[in-house]
């Protein structure tokens, strides 16, 4: 499909991508924040003094608390404190709780929230960069903590493989699900390329189906079919219209004289000709050979009808040079305005042709409007050039 077409497909597909990642950082708050109550409780139970079990558990609660609220109102300045709060807020109350424990801290104690740290920011929809940034300095900070506690040797190893493997585990999970993502951006590309082609590859057979080749100009069966879009509403349409078929004089000596490519360079004029003369919703069209229809809307009159053949005689009149010499050229012109009795396309073409016929029978370079009572009566008093 046209970049028209596929860029509001674009933009629906990156707010639907900024919907996810936002109800990906607010279940995250919210599951911080039942993590920090957690804490509160736990801190109680393991004899922290009281103002420390509750405050910097319930400080932790209220901001996480107040972020998932801001991102549920699609508050985008919201985004990035989220993000901070994810990276920064367990590590940093572990850290605190440690520092002000009552009684000596063992590595266990450290693990479940080190552990815990990797699989959490895997739900922030941080990039893979960040997120290696925040899980090597988690797993630093959890090494120190490890290291300086009053622990054996082999329960430090312990605790230091657990969250190496928690660290190792996030960043696999990441690049995996990031390569996942590559893949299926790489596919909806390959698919928007895949319907541009075909959109163009349409384009192509509608202009080969409906497109005289030589020309340009509409062929015989896109004419069929604006004819019978008009015939489908004769009263409010087709009693407007007016089929002008117009069969060039002298196409037969060019082609014998000069050459079948005169020929084809005189039909190419006649057809930037015609097109000059039309306006807007009218349609110009190469039925074949060197015949030409013009469908002219809006015209109703006899006068105007008249007139308008008289231009399009004009225009025929004008001299074709091709490799320095004037080729001949006229034209006689059938007239059919739309009548009642006229219900088909076919019926309309052939009452426009017999009176074609009769203007080039009764001396070339004229024209005929048909008429529904005496048919083909109605001349124009343009006589043989």
């Amino acid at each position: 499909m046209p970049h028209s077409q596929t860029a509001p497909v674009d933009g629906r597909l990156a707010d639907r991508l900024n919907l996810d990642l936002r109800q990906q950082r607010q279940r995250l708050m919210l599951s911080l924040l039942c993590l920090a109550l957690l804490a509160m409780l736990l801190q109680a139970a393991s004899g922290y003094p009281l103002w420390l079990a509750l405050s910097l558990p319930a400080l932790a609660a209220l901001s996480l608390g107040r972020t998932a609220w801001a991102l549920q109102q699609a508050d985008s300045g919201w985004e990035h404190r989220a993000d901070w709060l994810a990276v920064g807020w367990l590590p940093l109350l572990a850290t605190l709780a440690v520092l002000a424990s009552p009684r000596p801290w063992l590595p266990t104690e450290l693990v479940l929230p080190f552990m815990l740290q990797p699989q959490l920011l895997l739900m922030s929809g941080l990039r893979f960069r960040p997120y290696a940034l925040a899980v090597l300095g988690n797993l630093g900070l959890a090494t120190l903590l490890i290291v300086l506690a009053p622990a054996s040797t082999l329960n430090q190893l312990l605790g230091l493989l657990c969250v190496a493997l928690a660290t190792a585990l996030g960043l696999n999970s990441l690049h995996r699900r990031q390569s996942q993502q590559r893949w299926l951006r790489n596919m909806r590309q390959r698919v928007v390329e895949t319907s541009e082609k075909m959109a163009e590859r349409q384009q192509k057979m509608r202009k080969l189906a409906f497109e005289d080749p030589l020309t340009g100009l509409a062929n015989r069966l896109e004419l069929i079919n604006q004819l019978r879009r008009s015939l489908k509403n004769p009263l409010e349409d087709a009693r407007h219209s007016v089929v002008y078929l117009i069969d060039l004089d002298f196409f037969k000596t060019v082609n014998d004289e000069y050459g079948h490519a005169a020929g084809d360079a005189l039909l190419t004029e006649v057809a930037q000709r015609f097109r000059g003369l039309v306006r807007r919703g009218d349609l110009v069209c190469r039925l074949g050979g060197d015949e030409f229809v013009i469908v002219v809307r809006g015209v109703s009159r006899a006068a105007e009808q008249g007139l308008i053949a008289d231009k399009i005689l004009a225009a025929l009149a004008e001299p074709v040079l091709y490799q320095g010499q004037r080729l001949p050229l006229g034209g006689s012109i059938g007239v059919a305005p739309w009548f009642p009795h006229l219900r088909s396309p076919a019926s309309w073409l052939a009452c426009a042709d017999a009176v074609m016929y009769q203007a080039k029978t009764g001396g070339r370079n004229r024209y005929v409007i048909a008429d529904p009572d005496t048919p083909y009566q109605v001349e124009s008093d343009k006589g043989a050039e």
